[in-house]
């Protein structure tokens, strides 16, 4: 039953360790424009500031193509991997690990593409392909452990 407790928590510290540091390297391989850096210290400033949130808008199409598919990796590796080590602690009611842990991912994802401007294209990968993922994962342990 312990197993079962800690199973969602140990599942939610990896997946946040793993897209905050998966996020490091994309950003580390794709670093921001002066644009997009200048818009960003306004966003950090002050976030209700509608002027910083346009400045953000402004700033996106320069940002690389695989700065944004590297948010979307980190998402789903992060998910993924959340969800397997859940399942693999639990033992059990492995696929219903990996469902709790993409529909946190899912609600997390939302929350960061309605704050932070994002390509369009992002809110449909965003919110499905890491949810996919995540029950992919605890359902592929599911049938291992069968």
């Amino acid at each position: 039953m312990l197993r079962v407790i800690i199973a969602l928590p140990v599942g939610l510290l990896v997946m946040g360790l793993l897209v905050f540091l998966l996020e490091l390297v994309g950003h580390a391989v794709f670093p921001a424009s002066r644009e997009m850096q200048d818009a960003i210290a306004l966003w950090v400033a002050n976030p209700d500031d509608p002027a910083a949130r346009q400045a953000m808008s402004d700033a996106l199409p320069t940002m690389p193509l695989g700065a944004h598919l590297g948010v979307l990796v980190a998402w789903c590796a992060g998910g993924a991997a959340g969800a397997w080590v859940a399942a693999r602690v639990a033992g059990r009611m492995q696929l219903a690990f990996g469902v709790a842990l993409g529909l946190v991912l899912m609600l997390s994802c939302a929350a960061n593409l309605a704050m932070i401007p994002h390509p369009m294209w992002m809110w449909p990968a965003g919110l499905l392909l890491p949810f996919a993922c995540a029950v992919f994962a605890g359902s592929s342990t599911a049938r291992r452990a069968a």
